[in-house]
């Protein structure tokens, strides 16, 4: 009984403090979640975004990374801002073939991602089906398909997961592991028959691999 009574008066007296205290603490939450007051500029993004789109993805690196600067000022690096920066600046990366910086960005996103996203949100789809396509290019085949394989359970849209299946049966087909890559093929198959938005060159790719691996089964 007495016990009870001594953790009352503590609450009661900790209450009396938390409310003194309240503004204080509030006003420290909201800097912890952002460093300084205000909004970044985004004429940076602005330029990026405009030089990507002609093709000139130097300069629009170069504008990512001043953005990327400016942002950090603002936000915590655990943040979905800086993810963004991240991802833009290993599109830029993969646009100019430099395969290894463009995997070090998107690893840094799927850090983040793991802090600020759910296992299961879609978004993290796009990033693991990109750092898979950088091991592919480089053909780091095995960590290529982890990477698919990771998109292709969450992923939710039936047109990149058609092609995702496309290309987990390239990198089976250059294994030499042909039923499975055959078994991709098939699957993509499906998925390009059922589409709105039939790509013929897609669909010629997919039934020739489909003939090519049907002939090295036999």
């Amino acid at each position: 009984m007495n016990k009870k009574i001594l953790i009352v008066t503590f609450l009661l007296v900790g209450m009396v403090l938390t409310t003194g205290c309240l503004d204080d603490f509030k006003e420290k939450k909201k800097i912890e979640k952002k460093l300084l007051i205000g909004t970044p500029t985004e004429e940076y993004y602005e330029h990026a975004q405009e030089y990507f789109e002609e093709g000139n993805y130097s300069q629009a690196l170069k504008y990512d990374f001043k953005q990327l600067e400016e942002d950090l000022k603002y936000y915590k690096e655990e943040s979905s801002e800086i993810a963004l920066d991240y991802n833009n600046i290993a599109l830029d990366y993969d646009k100019l073939k430099d395969y290894n910086n463009s995997i070090t960005y998107y690893i840094k996103v799927i850090k983040i991602d793991d802090i600020v996203l759910e296992p299961d949100n879609p978004e993290r789809a796009t990033t693991y089906y990109n750092i898979a396509s950088s091991y592919d290019s480089l053909k780091l085949y095995n960590k290529a398909l982890n990477f698919y394989l990771k998109s292709l359970k969450i992923d939710k849209d039936s047109e990149s997961i058609l092609l995702t299946y496309y290309d987990i049966a390239k990198i089976y087909e250059h294994k030499g592991s042909y039923k499975q890559a055959l078994h991709n093929y098939q699957k993509a198959l499906v998925l390009h028959n059922k589409s709105m938005k039939k790509d013929q060159a897609m669909g010629e790719n997919i039934t020739q691999g489909i003939s090519r691996l049907k002939q090295k089964i036999k």
